[in-house]
């Protein structure tokens, strides 16, 4: 037993190390959120670019095409990140379903951590989402980041593509499901 928990603590710490050292900048804005700034971006085209890759992932499209959408999306790193969110995307689904994650405002997901959470599930199925959760979390970044470098956007623009994101799939949530409001609260559709 004891080895098994000690293989248990060393793969939760890889899988951090993995995400801290992948995901370069994006461990600073994690903790930090910024006000979106729309100003030196396409506003509408980066709205309809999340709206339909919202669309294609919610719908388990892994192969959407991505090559007329105002905004490019035509690197490696994004296709990935659209191909893997699409195949999580029914654990994601009977996460929000079962009420256990919400939709955060700055553009990712969390497990709502309370008492209920805790007697519904045991302890291997709340590893179990979290390491869904963090690889949903990683693959957003990648997605959001990846937008950035492709289009040679500034950084500060990362906010209002989180924001973007955030807004098409709060759209696509059924009744039930949960997400944080622009101020923070976290509610029900």
């Amino acid at each position: 037993m004891k080895g098994k928990f000690i293989f248990f603590i060393y793969t939760i710490i890889g899988v951090i190390s993995l995400i801290a050292f992948t995901s370069c900048g994006t461990l600073v804005h994690s903790f930090i959120r910024v006000k979106p700034d729309y100003t030196s971006l396409p506003q509408e085209d980066l709205l309809k670019t999340a709206q339909y890759i919202e669309e294609k992932i919610w719908a388990g499209e892994r192969e959407p095409d991505v090559s007329n959408l105002g905004i490019n999306l035509d690197t490696p790193q994004i296709k990935q990140a659209i191909r893997t969110r699409a195949v999580r995307h029914e654990l994601i689904k009977d996460l929000l379903d079962k009420g256990f994650v919400y939709e955060q405002n700055s553009g990712l997901i969390a497990i709502q951590r309370n008492s209920s959470y805790k007697k519904s599930t045991t302890r291997q199925q709340r590893d179990k989402n979290a390491l869904v959760v963090m690889g949903e979390n990683s693959d957003r970044w990648a997605l959001y980041e990846g937008i950035v470098k492709a289009n040679n956007y500034p950084p500060k623009s990362l906010s209002a593509i989180q924001d973007s994101f955030y807004r098409a799939r709060t759209q696509y949530l059924q009744q039930g499901h949960k997400y944080q409001t622009p101020d923070g609260k976290i509610t029900q559709k």
